[in-house]
């Protein structure tokens, strides 16, 4: 072996043994997070991932670090509208819009919100921007939540701004 390799050979032993000896997570808590980001469906070549039937989410911008994960606090940017096929991407009748100066923030699987946002925010990475389409049953359902009518298909717009990790 010339000293090239040897010196290669040497730094990869290096780096290997920084990174912990078995390159598993170090705690319970770290191994459920990987576990779940490992869960986290990717998105196809247009940017769009099936979350589950009745949740569709578009990627529309990609963000950078960590993905959110259930129990996490995450700060978001959002717009409602009602989704009308006929309308252009979708987006008929605008219901609210949080206007982009605070953030809204909520905890992921805590039943603060609709489940298809639960759902659907689980798996974004701060800085991401993606579109979720929420069928009625992971919406308001039949009952609605004025100004939602009953049986509403959603189309939310929601950049996630920030995480959080609980205390």
């Amino acid at each position: 072996m010339n000293k090239r390799s040897l010196s290669l050979v040497v730094s990869a032993a290096i780096l290997i043994s920084a990174c912990g000896e078995s390159g598993q997570p170090e705690t319970e808590e770290a191994a459920e997070e990987a576990a779940e980001v490992a869960a986290c469906p990717q998105p196809d070549s247009d940017g769009n991932v099936q979350i589950q039937d009745g949740l569709v989410a578009k990627i529309t911008k990609t963000g950078y670090g960590r993905a959110a994960v259930s129990k996490d606090y995450a700060d978001v940017h959002t717009t409602l509208w009602l989704h009308d096929e006929a309308a252009e991407g979708g987006r008929g009748l605008e219901i609210w819009s949080s206007g982009g100066t605070d953030p809204f923030q909520f905890q992921i699987d805590s039943g603060q919100v609709i489940k298809g946002w639960d759902l659907g925010v689980t798996c974004m990475i701060e800085g991401e921007i993606r579109e979720l389409k929420i069928a009625p049953e992971l919406g308001y359902g039949e009952r609605g939540k004025n100004p939602v009518p009953p049986n509403a298909t959603l189309l939310f717009e929601i950049e996630l701004v920030k995480l959080t990790a609980p205390d």
